[in-house]
């Protein structure tokens, strides 16, 4: 999950199974364990072990069915930039994605734009993803972030992430309950639909995971070096205004704001053989340590945010261990400054393009 959702979870996070088991051998010797111990265990097993058959279902043969609930909860949003932008993203991830894990093309993922307004994406089992409405709006729908979102969530459906989550995070004494009222898959499968969207199903380590196999993805699929770093220096520069809104109520387990700003801000420096950084505190691009430019302020985002998408293309000059010459600098036809094929920046809001110009020419 990218984001926590203000609704609440209809169920609670309780202690897990094998909590359960390393507490009944410290507090039991094993002489106590009379048979009713033993049944209550078995019963228990019982229970994970229907809860498991349901999960496979819904990852495999039941996903497409899954799906179709999915919708009837979330409702399907027809919007048509929205929907472009989720399928052309969408398309170039998993075609990337495939390169390097085939296992993509036997569970391809199932996607749409749903109804919530408020800030989020999720995966959940089977491969199935949604990407709220509410989503495009804060990122100016801009592609290259909306990408960084979309590509950490299939991190986490190619890590399995929210079984994962599933099998730690349902109660004993929910599974219990519906075994033991009759209730099987079908009330079953409605528990798990209901858990969708919990923070408590994603762990620290997972986002941590799901953030670095995103990186990989987005790269792997063209899209801009420094989108995550802007993504995240996105939601610092409206931190304010989204406090009380619910967009940034990020929950104590998970990686901060600047953390993942920081950490993608390092990937932009590393993708660029160590030649390209951001200063954090001034937004000053450097090249070889070097300052490049400080990007200002733009009515669509702010100056920082611009910062980490140019160094992002000045990054990919760099990979490789290519060396780019002053010769290489141009600005196009349509007031792009590029360095070879590589787009680096739009110059329409620089104030001196010329001195930006012949500044990059005198760093390579």
């Amino acid at each position: 999950m990218f984001i926590h959702r203000t609704k609440r979870t209809l169920l609670a996070a309780a202690a897990v199974l094998g909590l359960s088991f390393c507490t009944m051998a410290e507090t039991a010797p094993v002489q106590a364990i009379d048979i009713g111990t033993i049944g209550t265990i078995a019963q228990a097993g019982a229970y994970y072990a229907q809860l498991n058959q349901q999960l496979n279902y819904l990852d495999n043969e039941g996903r497409d069915d899954y799906m179709k609930q999915i919708k009837a909860k979330y409702g399907v949003n027809n919007d048509y930039q929205a929907n472009a932008m989720t399928e052309r993203v969408m398309t170039r991830l998993s075609n990337a994605i495939a390169k390097t894990d085939p296992s993509i093309l036997k569970k391809p993922y199932n996607y749409f734009v749903n109804n919530d307004t408020s800030f989020n994406a999720f995966c959940t089992i089977g491969h199935n993803m949604s990407v709220n409405i509410g989503l495009f709006e804060p990122l100016n729908y801009n592609e290259n972030e909306v990408a960084f979102v979309l590509a950490h969530e299939m991190g986490h459906g190619q890590k399995n992430h929210a079984i994962s989550g599933v099998k730690k995070r349902m109660p004993l004494d929910l599974l219990a309950t519906i075994y033991g009222s009759g209730g099987g898959a079908a009330q079953l499968g409605a528990a798990i639909l209901d858990q969708i969207g919990s923070a408590k199903l994603v762990t620290k380590p997972m986002e941590k995971e799901a953030d670095a196999l995103g990186f990989q993805y987005a790269v792997a699929a063209g899209y801009n070096v420094g989108g995550g770093a802007a993504l995240w220096q996105r939601f610092l520069d409206k931190e304010k205004d989204v406090q009380t809104s619910g967009i940034m109520e990020l929950f104590n387990d998970h990686p901060t704001t600047v953390s993942r700003r920081d950490t993608y801000s390092a990937d932009i420096t590393k993708w660029s053989n160590n030649v390209v950084a951001v200063n954090k505190d001034t937004g000053m691009i450097t090249i070889r340590k070097k300052d490049f430019y400080q990007p200002q302020d733009i009515p669509s985002m702010s100056g920082k945010e611009r910062a980490y998408l140019i160094a992002g293309n000045l990054s990919a000059v760099y990979h490789n261990n290519a060396k780019p010459s002053s010769g290489d600098v141009h600005v196009d036809g349509n007031n792009i400054l590029c360095v070879g094929q590589q787009q680096i920046m739009d110059l329409s809001p620089v104030q001196n393009p010329s001195e930006v110009t012949n500044t990059l020419k005198k760093l390579l």
